[in-house]
């Protein structure tokens, strides 16, 4: 089966949101258009749900992009302030570039574990330690992020999620910060259940030639 190893994901999530902007409109509507297909053929609902928690944040960023960029005003426009086509196309491709990363994030976070996820961000942000970065601390942040967001994800409603937030007691939180400040070396006890180790990814040669082809092309745009 054609699978990537986590890091290499991560790596190519990296590089997208580095080219991105540097895209088309066309190619963001093609990227837009493969990702949607495939979360729908896998029936991810997250990616629905994020674009619907960003639904207020695409129409500011239209609004403020169709009326404050110089250009061709849209004919037949019945107020006296009109929008342009440049600033609607511009709000467009802001729209696609959110879009088309909220997508790649839904993808990685659905077709990996959280244990994928903390060990793969743990060995691609482990040379930062000898900038005398704690590395440890943050892959435990991001174990405690991912945990409380899927508490809320399989909250059906509102008393739901409340009924879940009063569950987690003084003292659980209270040894989960206890941990994160002390740090850890290969695992992490964040509670009486779980237990984080952090288990480094085999590279095969199918992660070793995404990577070139992804270093290539990224090189490529900005050539």
């Amino acid at each position: 089966m054609f699978k990537v190893n986590v890091i290499t994901q991560l790596i190519m999530f990296l590089i997208l949101a580095i080219i991105i902007n540097q895209l088309s409109i066309s190619a963001l509507l093609g990227l837009s258009a493969i990702f949607i297909a495939i979360l729908m053929y896998k029936r991810v609902n997250q990616f629905v749900y994020a674009v619907k928690r960003f639904r207020w944040l695409f129409m500011i960023l239209l609004t403020v992009f169709s009326f404050n960029t110089p250009g061709e005003h849209i004919q037949g426009w019945p107020f006296y302030l009109s929008p342009t086509y440049e600033g609607l196309m511009a709000g467009i491709t802001q729209m696609l570039r959110i879009i088309v990363v909220l997508a790649a994030i839904t993808w990685i976070l659905a077709i990996n574990t959280k244990q994928q996820l903390i060990s793969g961000f743990y060995f691609i942000f482990s040379p930062l330690t000898l900038l005398g970065l704690k590395v440890e601390r943050f892959s435990a942040r991001l174990w405690l992020t991912l945990h409380y967001v899927e508490l809320q994800r399989d909250a059906n409603d509102k008393d739901n999620l409340i009924h879940h937030l009063k569950n987690i007691t003084t003292i659980k939180f209270n040894q989960e910060l206890a941990q994160i400040n002390e740090g850890c070396t290969q695992a992490l006890d964040v509670n009486a259940l779980d237990v984080i180790e952090f288990n480094r990814p085999k590279f095969q040669l199918i992660d070793y030639a995404v990577i070139a082809i992804s270093l290539i092309f990224t090189i490529w745009v900005f050539l």
